[in-house]
């Protein structure tokens, strides 16, 4: 069977790849296939929606009731899917190692751990879950003292970012998972460690998150210029540096010297 409508060459080569690598292939036939499909396509990995700092500072003040502050807080502290806190239980956390343990994690049968190191979420947990002492118990509960379930935590979250002037679009809860994975890689936390911590099978899905808007990229090029443009005209620090007197004499001066053109010319 072709692997390609088009045929021709590129059709040829796929197919010999195919015929000489059976075993790795079939071992490695998922992967594999969404990369060749990826290159047919010309696909190119979308940037996830993200929250920005201020988005994120009013969405994580916005809530007064402790549970739904604890909610969002950890769905960005840890970057654990919505679906995997409504499952929790009271068991799940050990505030004395600073862990949570996902049960229910997504393609990790054994379940996968996540660090809680913010003192402030620590003590918010220790005193949501108070005396509760059926360590079975789900971790969030409802009003009626019933588990609160995954499509509840995204209609709280919806409400309060909707609340906050959040954009339509960056108001489910996976959001705050993207933004953990953002915020994570632009404080310095490397590849392999946020692949690990979110459950990722690939790093190549991890390395989405590579991907920033335009205004974070330009904001990150301010805080580190590239070598050699420090004090270039039209940069910060000159304009700085200019915006003295005897500076811009200094620098006028260097100007006319350097740029003016000899009679013979």
């Amino acid at each position: 069977m072709p692997l390609s409508r088009g045929g021709g060459k590129g059709s040829d080569g796929l197919r010999a790849f195919w015929m000489q690598n059976a075993t790795f292939l079939y071992r490695h036939k998922p992967m594999l296939c969404r990369t060749i499909v990826r290159r047919c396509k010309g696909w190119e990995p979308s940037m996830r929606k993200y929250l920005k700092e201020g988005e994120l500072k009013a969405l994580l003040e916005a809530p007064r009731r402790m549970r739904d502050r604890l909610i969002i807080k950890i769905l960005y502290e840890t970057g654990m899917r919505v679906g995997e806190l409504a499952a929790l239980t009271i068991s799940d956390v050990d505030l004395e190692v600073g862990e949570i343990t996902i049960q229910q994690a997504k393609r990790h049968a054994e379940g996968r751990k996540v660090p809680i190191v913010n003192s402030w979420t620590k003590a918010m947990l220790r005193d949501y879950i108070g005396t509760r002492k059926n360590r079975k118990d789900p971790l969030f509960v409802s009003n009626k003292r019933g588990p609160l379930s995954r499509r509840q935590m995204e209609r709280l979250v919806y409400n309060y970012a909707t609340v906050v002037g959040i954009d339509k679009d960056k108001r489910h809860p996976h959001v705050l998972r993207h933004t953990h994975a953002v915020q994570s890689l632009k404080s310095g936390i490397d590849l392999r460690t946020l692949q690990q911590n979110l459950g990722h099978s690939s790093i190549e899905v991890t390395a989405i998150y590579l991907t920033m808007d335009i205004d974070d990229r330009k904001e990150q090029y301010s805080k580190h210029p590239l070598p050699g443009m420090e004090g270039v005209p039209g940069s910060e620090e000159s304009e700085a540096k200019t915006s003295r007197p005897e500076a811009a004499a200094i620098v006028s001066s260097s100007h006319t010297t350097s740029f003016v053109l000899s009679e013979e010319v």
